[in-house]
């Protein structure tokens, strides 16, 4: 185990890839893998190093298992509330025709338009390394999860519409296999905005409830998708004229209270994430050469998971 977390370091891995060989398809020799520096303390402070650092990935591995069934508890609530009907005081509430099938009374069929204050594709970026500036691309948008790890910076000056703002809903809108992904915001973002691959879909109010309806939709944003094979595009107009059954403002209301805190407690658990890993990836190195004490880690570790 303590081999698995030398060879994982961040700074071990960059090198290793540095040293790959070949043009189009990049790949390691074993010269190359032997000729890798590992630093061995003793056997029983590897075990410890090891076990340290493995419990360091049980946290991780907690923390993301309830990620996991909060975000599946919003998704089931959505559905149960929105999709079956059964949302509080149903019971008392009659169904009447309409053009999609039968649908509660006082609910109306309208389009994802009719929500949101702006829906639209993003910029065409200028890439610079140096610039203040972020944008989002399709890579970030996985799992119905933002990973701002993975936006670049760019210079470009951004339209004020196009800057992307907490609550807002992102739909990757061009090529197979990524169409119609759907990642909402749910942090503060600073001089961020979306490339041209991704639509924007603002809601007017309660963002919580668009945000799991946008979830819901994934099947069909993939589905409505036109052109040729690699180059499908999901237009801006196909997302806006998306028919749905849109429930009482209220009700809206009430749904989106409930998974607002929901998305709270995931966000916070998703910091607490990358901050152990950043710790984990710390601590080896510092462990190797007797910067911090075997103890001392084991004590940090022992109050991380109190």
């Amino acid at each position: 185990m303590y081999l698995y977390y030398f060879l994982g370091q961040p700074r071990v891995v960059r090198w290793i890839t540095n040293q790959a060989v070949g043009a189009t398809m990049p790949n390691l020799n074993t010269g190359i893998l032997r000729s890798i520096t590992v630093r061995y303390p003793r056997l029983p402070i590897q075990k410890r190093i090891a076990s340290i650092l493995s419990a360091y990935d049980d946290l991780i591995e907690n923390n993301t298992r309830r990620i996991k069934i909060l975000e599946g508890m919003a998704q089931r609530i959505y559905r149960e509330w929105f999709v079956h009907f059964r949302f509080p005081g149903h019971e008392n509430v009659r169904m009447v025709e309409s053009e999609l099938g039968p649908i509660p009374e006082g609910w109306t069929i309208c389009s994802l338009r009719e929500l949101s204050s702006f829906i639209g594709r993003g910029i065409s970026p200028k890439y610079d390394d140096s610039a203040d500036g972020l944008v989002i691309n399709q890579k970030c948008i996985r799992n119905h999860r933002l990973s701002i790890g993975l936006a670049r910076k760019q210079s470009k000056r951004v339209p004020s519409g196009k800057v992307v703002l907490k609550g807002d809903v992102l739909i990757n809108s061009t090529g197979v296999g990524t169409l119609g992904r759907v990642a909402q915001v749910h942090q503060e973002l600073r001089n961020t905005t979306v490339d041209g691959h991704i639509t924007i879909v603002r809601p007017k109010k309660h963002p919580g409830y668009v945000g799991e309806l946008a979830i819901e939709l994934e099947p069909r944003f993939e589905s409505i998708g036109v052109g040729s094979t690699g180059q499908t595009e999901l237009a801006r107009e196909r997302v806006s004229e998306t028919i749905i059954v849109c429930p009482p403002d209220s009700l809206q209301s009430t749904f989106s209270g409930q998974i607002t805190s929901f998305h709270q407690m995931i966000m916070s658990l998703i910091a607490r994430n990358d901050n152990l890993r950043a710790t984990r990836d710390l601590l080896l190195p510092k462990l190797v050469s007797g910067e911090i004490s075997v103890d001392m880690a084991e004590e940090a570790i022992a109050s991380a998971a109190s």
